[in-house]
């Protein structure tokens, strides 16, 4: 991706991110519940949350966008802090990967979370060497910040988009897509 084409990326999502900070800070009284008076969020909290999560990866050294496929568990140890850990697959015509991280997640607002995951990447990469396909694997060191928020569809799941950037090495990846998660 070219120099330029990666600053008008980074600044849509920036600018996207603000405004999913936003709008719930904006709506922040609707959020509360009225007979709260520690103003914990109204929606129900539930220890357990396993859901997946259907998107789209972009590599900063790829020109292909690649099917993000993924599961997710959080443990909920209040109302605003959590464990979280994610499996992904990521798939494109170039190569797949692989990506395991643990966490925490911070929900300040309601349904709103604000991710910040270590881990790690397994690569299977096509290279070509000496006019011959060869498939390489790589392992390295994944750094995962990321925001989502979760919409009700009933007192126990939750649907919403999801925005992750992740780091490995000197190569940034932004897995945009839609979260589904189950709380029990």
């Amino acid at each position: 991706m070219a120099q330029s084409s990666r600053s008008v990326v980074t600044g849509i999502l920036f600018t996207i991110l603000m405004l999913m900070v936003s709008a719930p800070l904006v709506g922040q009284e609707h959020l509360q519940n009225p007979d709260d008076e520690t103003g914990e969020p109204a929606h129900e909290f539930h220890r357990n949350h396993f859901g997946g999560f259907l998107g789209v990866s972009a590599h900063s050294d790829i020109d292909e966008v690649a099917a993000t496929l993924g599961l997710e568990y959080t443990r909920q140890f209040s109302p605003h802090w959590g464990a979280s850990a994610y499996v992904e697959l990521v798939s494109s015509r170039l190569e797949r990967d692989v990506v395991v991280a643990v966490g925490a997640a911070y929900y300040p607002i309601g349904a709103l979370a604000l991710v910040l995951a270590v881990g790690a990447e397994n690569a299977d990469k096509e290279v070509i060497l000496n006019g011959e396909t060869e498939t390489e694997q790589e392992l390295a060191l994944l750094v995962r910040v990321g925001v989502a928020y979760g919409f009700r569809v009933t007192p126990e799941a939750s649907i919403g988009p999801t925005l992750f950037v992740d780091q490995v090495g000197d190569r940034t990846t932004i897995v945009l897509g839609l979260g589904m998660v189950v709380g029990f």
